[in-house]
């Protein structure tokens, strides 16, 4: 069946037919529509009342950046229409150039259909906004709500102007909007990089009622890709279809139940990661999404994130929404700093396409949300409102000089060669097979340790102990002679370790993914760390734990003493198998000497 396309579409084309026959010299649609003056779009749902007074040059497809660093400035023209200055060492400056000054090359813009309570998030709102992104060099990320208001899991309500449509012919009525939209973005040089079908769709899209209701909501998140896909094929660029999940513990379910219920050909998982909200550590949303990469075959981007500098609020009625922090991360402007630069690293280092800090210029004004007077968010921005809007440090995650190690996968390279330690088969205590550890292989570059563990049986199959990295650097007696939370194993000397790094298979909301910890003894304790590292998984019979460590995390030594464990289900289990040694324990709490390690001379 042959498409529905906009009006413009049509006329483009018959646009083109006339420039072919009363012009010498071939002309192509792409060149007339870098040419033409703007146009009113005409949305039969949505129409437009303005456009930019300017064209910029129509978009060029180029190669994307290593990693994308965005944000979401859906609020700035609002903030600068309510008097809002963002400055920058005292001097005004326009929000599009400063983020753009700092290291953004992406920028996310919402879109609602109708909205009857604000003029802004509308389509001429969001073509302003990424004229703005777009002359400042930016790529750009559409998330389309497909509500007049704001879509989240709890809520997404049908437009207004679709109420009267039958549920048969909903399909056909958001494959048409979604075209028309971005149509008109291509007809003024904006066509976005990304495209969100939805926002935070965990319970689907365009609802008169609540629940997810896949044989529904597939036709129409279908439908919004096929848009995508007819206005790519359309014009020639590439435009990546995003589908958008809150938390990232909803989204292995979440994609596993779309991809049976025949959702398809999409590029990107899209997910919102708030730690106020979430049970995942930074080093946990590194690994799943190194899960989600191996499991879906997609990219994944975290489209919206965000922590707090500050408790401090702005003397107005707008009360602020984050006010949690997370253990390692004060809330402060360098706790801010810090976890953004840890979860970018944590991503970067398992194949995350990027993150995207949501709105970090929602600063107070005189103006009103639907809530209050004020913002909800002045104490999640990159400006301290204690200091008129001066720019702080939060910004640095921005442009900080990341390490961009090899992605590991679960795949044991010839680069390794021969395993430094090895383990007979079955000699674990209780022989269970996802605990019964077989081989270590190790292996480095400049800036990162690379380990590679194999286990008998399936660590996803059975989602349960862990498996304990010991890591000693110094070779002497120095190090710590009590382990984590007093687990009664006994290191001996002089192996006594200032590191250790913990890796379990963890089941959450039926998906099972790994999760991390890592800790560093600082001569009096033990203390917890975040692990920005990769892990790669590659689950079956045998299993295999792939896992990257950066050496500036050990203190780039010159060799390392590792040892492996496996223990059971408690904080305080004993080991039930030590890699290379032959262990004989009668209960998961007996007290286990471990004195097995196998020297590594680093190479670079």
């Amino acid at each position: 069946m042959i498409p529905q396309r906009s009006q413009f579409f049509w006329i483009a084309l018959l646009g083109l037919v006339t420039l072919f026959l009363t012009t010498c010299e071939p002309q192509t649609e792409l060149e007339s529509v870098e040419s033409a003056e703007p146009t009113e779009v005409v949305l039969a749902t949505n129409p437009l009342t303005a456009t930019p007074s300017s064209i910029p040059p129509i978009k060029t497809d180029t190669d994307p950046p290593a990693f994308y660093f965005g944000v979401d400035l859906s609020y700035v023209n609002e903030m600068d229409d309510c008097g809002a200055i963002f400055r920058e060492n005292g001097k005004s400056k326009d929000a599009f150039e400063l983020f753009r000054s700092h290291g953004t090359n992406l920028v996310r813009a919402r879109l609602w259909h109708n909205p009857d309570w604000t003029d802004y998030s509308t389509l001429e709102d969001v073509t302003r906004t990424f004229y703005r992104a777009q002359t400042a060099g930016m790529d750009t990320l559409l998330s389309i709500h497909y509500s007049d208001n704001w879509a989240d899991p709890g809520k997404q309500a049908i437009p207004a102007a679709w109420e009267a449509y039958s549920e048969e012919k909903l399909p056909e009525v958001l494959y048409q909007y979604t075209y028309d939209v971005l149509f008109h973005l291509y007809q003024n040089g904006l066509l976005p990089d990304f495209v969100q079908v939805g926002n935070e769709i965990n319970s689907g899209l365009v609802k008169r009622v609540s629940g997810l209701d896949w044989p529904r909501d597939v036709k129409l998140i279908n439908a919004g890709i096929r848009a995508i896909r007819d206005i790519q094929n359309d014009t020639g660029f590439k435009v990546q279809a995003v589908l958008h999940v809150a938390q990232p513990e909803n989204t292995g379910w979440w994609f596993r139940e779309a991809i049976e219920a025949d959702v398809d050909d999409f590029d990107v998982i899209g997910i919102s990661y708030y730690p106020q909200w979430s049970s995942f550590s930074i080093g946990d949303v590194g690994a799943h999404a190194a899960y989600l990469r191996e499991q879906f075959n997609k990219d994944v981007l975290i489209v919206e994130t965000a922590y707090p500098w500050t408790l401090e609020k702005v003397e107005e009625s707008a009360d602020n929404i984050l006010y949690q922090g997370v253990r390692g991360y004060p809330i402060s402007i360098e706790g801010q700093r810090q976890f953004m630069i840890d979860l970018s690293q944590s991503l970067i280092s398992n194949g995350g396409l990027g993150v995207v800090y949501w709105e970090p210029a929602w600063v107070s004004t005189k103006c009103t949300t639907r809530w209050g007077q004020g913002s909800h968010w002045e104490n999640a921005v990159f400006f301290d409102f204690n200091n008129e809007n001066e720019l702080h440090a939060g910004i640095e995650f921005l442009s900080f000089p990341y390490q961009f190690p090899e992605v590991v996968d679960g795949i044991i390279e010839d680069l390794y060669g021969n395993p430094i330690l090895q383990d007979e088969q079955g000699d674990n205590f209780e022989k269970v097979a996802h605990l019964d550890l077989r081989d270590l292989y190790v292996r480095d570059d400049q800036e990162s340790l690379y380990l590679a563990i194999t286990i008998e049986g399936d660590i996803y199959a059975n989602p349960w102990g862990s498996f304990l990295v010991y890591i000693d650097t110094t070779h002497d007696e120095y190090g710590a002679k009590a382990d984590v939370d007093k687990r009664p194993i006994q290191v001996v000397e002089p192996y006594l370790p200032e590191y250790r790094l913990d890796i379990s298979a963890v089941e959450r909301n039926g998906t099972v993914s790994a999760s991390t910890a890592f800790y560093h003894w600082d001569g009096v304790d033990w203390t917890t760390l975040t692990m920005p590292g990769g892990v790669g998984v590659r689950a079956g019979a045998p299993s295999t734990i792939e896992i990257q460590l950066p050496k500036w995390m050990i203190g780039h030594p010159n060799f390392v003493n590792l040892a492996v464990v496996s223990v059971g289900r408690g904080r305080v289990h004993s080991a039930g198998d030590v890699l290379g040694a032959l262990l004989s324990i009668s209960d998961w709490n007996e007290p286990v000497l471990l004195d097995v390690f196998a020297t590594f001379m680093m190479t670079e």
